[in-house]
């Protein structure tokens, strides 16, 4: 029977008849997904007792060869694999002509306009549509009868990371936190997926530390909590960028934040809810095009002012250095022109809210107008600190301490040089036992109770030694000179090995070096201490080792916790214990 059947408005001849099973053939493009035995078998039953009701769709292969299937399946498949379970000869088909693009087409529609089709499967089917048909969002709406919106967030599902989709699929995580995740950078697909979930305290054995992780046993957070997380650690107002949303220099590929597809506007089908449409939604390469033009920045000032500039930061710490920038207290801003000194310069600013700013500033220590001068602290004296307002007798009185602080320290120094000159080796003993003193008093407490339990000092009475200093200079001098010597040597080793906290080994290199150096045996040593802190249950093998290293000899150190045999060793241990059970079995008296 031959009828015209309408397709998108065009006219089309299709031929129904019943084919031989044996004549038909698979499509190798099946977008369909996995099709389970559980499913077959029950339309396999379902076609026994009422046959095939919907006729399969499929087309002619071009040129078969003899004995060859004649029709390739074009929508269907799971009803013809049904149909052989249930021992059909053959099944009821449209044939219609048709090109491999509309064969394909056709493929993807009937299997998306399924029910049960999961929203993954309906993305890469969406996707092969755009790929493969080259169709645009729009052109698949119209074609499917869905929004266009709709349309472009199923798109994106095809952006997700695996772990994304595996929870997805395992139902862990709801079609709405997914849709929230895929329109994010791969690079922060990870930590958005984790805050989906609470979290759970997990050791990292090579850190020794715990950590944080999801807890995927655990239902997943309320989508609400996800939207609030991105709108605090991921949306980016691009209105407070310092740079051009348009300059290409940024980065090597050249793409912009206007052009990016990370950024709100660039595709409002996709980002609707977002109403900013200068959000950008990838903070890795926000930060990345930051210190890009920083960096931009300071090679124009130095291409202008024709030397390397400075690099300031608006915080203090290490982190500075690393940033290759000086920190805030190295350096002071100079807001006016009228106040530049001698030594005035320009520098970039790296971090903050002026990143990639240009200022001018003074690092010069020694600079009077700004550095070099002492600040005006907080003065108690008249009932608050000197301001503005102060009376001009304050101002003068605090102007004159200003320059006593300056004179102050250039004297300090120069007493110093030279007083200096006036003692040499050796020293006679006040004096080494005042240097002695001050070297002890800069020692952190633990170490120094560490040179408390060396010496043999008492503890009590050793710690009221940190806080007075006649009675460290009564207790050194009576000390003899061997013992003084012993003292300073301990002083500047105290720290060797030391475990602070006591919760994770320390490297013991420097102890293992100073005995060498002294020819002290450190290898007794240890063995002695072994020995002397084992448990009871491991006594036996430590007081052994002990015994081996006193006679010189070479012994492997034992542990303090069960030690499993492996599976050969523990057959032949349990093999022995047997045999020797049975020769006691067969030496013992019957009745």
């Amino acid at each position: 029977m031959r009828k015209k059947i309408a397709n998108n408005g065009s006219a089309v001849s299709t031929e129904l008849r019943m084919i031989p099973l044996a004549e038909l053939i698979p499509s190798p493009n099946n977008t369909r997904g996995e099709i389970t035995e559980n499913s077959l078998t029950g339309l396999a039953a379902s076609i026994r007792k009422r046959g095939v009701l919907q006729a399969i769709l499929v087309r002619e292969i071009v040129a078969p060869k003899a004995g060859k299937a004649k029709y390739q399946i074009v929508a269907g498949e799971r009803r013809f694999r049904a149909a052989k379970l249930a021992g059909l000869k053959e099944i009821p088909a449209q044939v219609r002509a048709m090109t491999d693009e509309e064969a394909l087409g056709d493929q993807l529609v009937e299997n998306l306009q399924r029910e049960d089709v999961h929203p993954l499967d309906e993305a890469d089917g969406f996707l092969r549509l755009k790929e493969e048909m080259k169709l645009g969002v729009r052109d698949i709406a119209e074609r499917m009868a869905k929004d266009a919106r709709y349309v472009a967030r199923r798109l994106a599902l095809t952006n997700l990371i695996e772990e994304a989709r595996d929870d997805l699929r395992e139902e862990r995580i709801t079609l709405a936190h997914a849709l929230e995740i895929c329109r994010l950078a791969p690079e922060i697909q990870t930590e958005a997926l984790a805050a989906c979930y609470e979290t759970k305290s997990v050791l990292n054995r090579s850190a020794n530390r715990y950590e944080y992780a999801p807890d995927k046993t655990r239902p997943a957070r309320h989508v609400r909590h996800l939207l609030g997380w991105l709108a605090q650690n991921v949306h980016l107002n691009l209105h407070t960028a310092p740079f051009k949303l348009d300059d290409a220099r940024l980065r090597e590929d050249g793409l912009t934040c206007a052009d990016c597809p990370q950024r709100s506007g660039r595709d409002k089908t996709l980002f609707a809810d977002i109403k900013n449409g200068d959000t950008c939604l990838n903070p890795p390469c926000f930060q990345a095009k930051l210190q890009t033009f920083v960096q931009i920045r300071k090679a124009e000032l130095d291409e202008k002012s024709g030397k390397p500039g400075a690099l300031i930061s608006a915080f203090y710490g290490s982190g500075v250095e690393a940033k290759g920038a000086i920190g805030l207290d190295q350096y002071q801003v100079i807001e006016k022109k009228a106040n530049r000194c001698e030594h005035a310069e320009r520098a970039v600013v790296v971090d903050g809210p002026e990143i990639g700013q240009v200022r001018w500033i003074c690092r010069e220590r020694i600079c009077k107008d700004h550095l070099g001068r002492a600040p005006e602290p907080r003065s108690y004296s008249s009932g608050g600190p000197v301001s503005r307002n102060a009376s001009p007798k304050d101002r003068n009185r605090r102007k004159q301490e200003l320059f006593d602080i300056k004179v102050d320290e250039v004297v300090r120094k120069r007493v110093m040089a030279e007083a200096i000159k006036t003692w040499s080796w050796p020293l006679d003993r006040t004096h080494l036992d005042e240097a002695i003193k001050e070297f002890f008093h800069r020692i952190p407490s633990e170490h120094q109770r560490t040179i408390y339990e060396v010496f043999g000092w008492e503890k009590e009475a050793a710690a009221r030694l940190r806080f007075d200093d006649a009675a460290v200079l009564r207790k050194l001098a009576a000390l003899t000179d061997d013992d003084l010597a012993r003292f300073l040597m301990l002083c500047s080793f105290a720290h060797y090995g030391a475990n602070q906290y006591g919760n994770s080994r320390v490297d013991q290199k420097p102890v293992v070096r100073l005995s060498q150096d002294r020819g002290v045996n450190h290898t007794l040593i240890d063995a002695q201490v072994r020995a002397e802190l084992s448990p009871k249950k491991y006594k036996a093998a430590h007081d052994a080792y002990l015994e081996a290293v006193e006679n010189g000899k070479a012994a492997k150190k034992p542990v303090v916790y069960e030690q499993t045999l492996p599976a050969a060793s523990a057959t032949k241990a349990g093999d022995e214990k047997e045999q020797a059970a049975g020769k006691a079995r067969a030496k013992a008296p019957t009745n």
